[in-house]
């Protein structure tokens, strides 16, 4: 029997990991039947805080006949030491998992979500993407902030349901989930699988750092290794749907590093004062968000960064570059030859050089396909 080892950490996640663990238990196979609770568990990979997560665990846990679910402790706070100790965790036992999902705290997966990893897996795939998005009730609750999304960026964070419901006739959205087919969508920390010897093989998560001396660990593990996978030459399989929806309280809660500008951040204290609603302060302000930061991480993390590890994914969307495709060709296939294996850190700053260089080649030509 194939088994998959789902490993979530947490910090401070009593209220959110509830609904994530029943959302794994739910899984059912294609016939309509709960996926055997013998194909998987769960490994929480919890650092202390100040809140109660390990009993929630519990809780949520005891709701389900059978359920495997465990809790391992990880001081350090690190999301690759704490993914790091649950996998360990996974891999030590005397049968270890065949794959390994990581996932986050605030994702809920839809029922149909681990059929859907598998079909890709028994094709042969042996690392598999797939789609997600913050809740839909973000977009429904939100109305202007989806308006602003659709006429500013397009319709790439958005689930199918909301692209139906909001996006007209007359729109042309910039970036769409076509851009995810087109240049490989990268893969996230929320729900992505490995296979156990594919993982092995790529040494594993490793903490990787944003600066040189290595004290600003980069809050990430599946983009350095989804580069290291495709320098090594794996493809990534892509699950478009069913996608999974992850928590858009990052959004609601750290709002003020959206907005362009602080000569109105009174303003914003003001309003939050006499309206306890985040969605709809959120809303109220969403015209003042900063889209062309926004456009510029786009272009950037969607575009250029996945043509750094797979160069001929320039020549497949030339209609992208205009006149800039060969030269960008020549720029990215010029610094691979000088660094067979870099880390995330040069990628991302590689990336951060590219952007600089082609982000208004790449909007204009992408304003001229939609015109």
């Amino acid at each position: 029997m194939t088994r998959f080892g789902f490993v979530i950490p947490t910090y401070n996640e009593a209220e959110a990991i509830g609904r994530t663990i029943e959302s794994i238990a739910l899984q059912r196979s294609l016939g309509g039947g709960l996926v055997s609770r013998d194909s998987y568990e769960i490994v929480i990979a919890d650092t202390p805080g100040h809140d109660e997560t390990p009993r929630a665990v519990a809780q949520a846990a005891a709701r389900f006949d059978g359920l495997r679910c465990s809790v391992v402790s990880e001081p350090a706070r690190s999301m690759v030491a704490a993914r790091n100790a649950g996998i360990e965790a996974l891999l030590d036992r005397k049968n270890p998992v065949d794959y390994i999902v990581s996932g986050d705290a605030d994702t809920i997966l839809p029922a149909d979500w681990l059929s859907a990893v598998e079909e890709k897996l028994q094709r042969g795939a042996t690392i598999v993407s797939t789609a997600g998005f913050f809740e839909t009730s973000l977009w429904h609750r939100c109305p202007t902030l989806t308006r602003c999304y659709i006429e500013e960026i397009g319709t790439v964070f958005f689930p199918q349901v909301i692209t139906d419901e909001y996006v007209t006739v007359e729109d042309r959205p910039l970036f769409t989930t076509q851009l995810f087919r087109d240049f490989g969508r990268p893969v996230s920390d929320c729900a992505f699988v490995i296979e156990s010897g594919t993982y092995r093989k790529l040494g594993g998560f490793r903490p990787e750092y944003y600066d040189a001396e290595g004290q600003e660990e980069i809050p990430a593990v599946g983009w350095p290794f989804m580069f290291r996978a495709e320098l090594a030459g794996i493809d990534i399989a892509y699950v478009e749907e069913p996608a999974y929806e992850t928590s858009a309280r990052r959004v609601l809660h750290e709002p003020d590093a959206l907005f362009s500008g602080s000569s109105y951040l009174g303003e914003i204290e003001n309003f939050r004062s006499r309206n306890d609603d985040q969605y709809a302060w959120l809303d109220h302000f969403a015209p003042r968000l900063n889209m062309e930061v926004l456009r510029r991480y786009v272009v950037k993390n969607y575009i250029l960064q996945q043509c750094i590890t797979r160069p001929e994914r320039v020549v497949q969307n030339r209609w992208v570059f205009g006149s800039a495709a060969d030269e960008l060709v020549t720029t990215v296939v010029a610094w691979r030859e000088t660094r067979t294996q870099p880390g995330a850190r040069e990628v991302f700053a590689f990336a951060d050089e590219l952007t600089d260089r082609f982000f208004d080649t790449v909007v204009h030509s992408l304003r001229r396909s939609v015109s």
